[in-house]
């Protein structure tokens, strides 16, 4: 089942019966040097709501490229680290192998 269309759906339904129940509350909007007169209550909850998303969305891509960054980070150190232990254990495979003394076979 399409779960995420399905809830979509529900939320739809339940934002388009606010308005329909809503059409006829208005209120006045003041900034204090200008007025609106008469807006429909969900049209201002609406606008608040798109303001705060607004607001939000920087804050929230930010801490996501912050831990992609991070996980980047991560991988690469512990990859730096497993070059380095097999260089290591690569060069003293070849140190092993030169000090074994040369055997007299007569």
């Amino acid at each position: 089942m399409p779960w995420k269309l399905i809830l979509y759906l529900v939320i739809l339904g339940i934002i388009l019966a606010f308005v329909g129940f809503n059409l006829g509350n208005t209120a006045d909007i003041s900034f204090g040097f200008f007025a609106f007169q008469e807006v429909p209550v969900f049209v201002g909850l609406f606008v608040a709501f798109f303001l705060g998303v607004l607001v939000a969305l920087p804050v929230a891509v930010n801490t996501s490229a912050r831990k992609t960054r991070q996980s980047t980070e991560k991988r690469l150190s512990r990859q730096a680290r497993r070059e380095a232990k097999a260089a290591k254990k690569a060069a003293t495979k070849t140190d092993a192998t030169q000090d074994v003394p040369p055997t007299d076979e007569a």
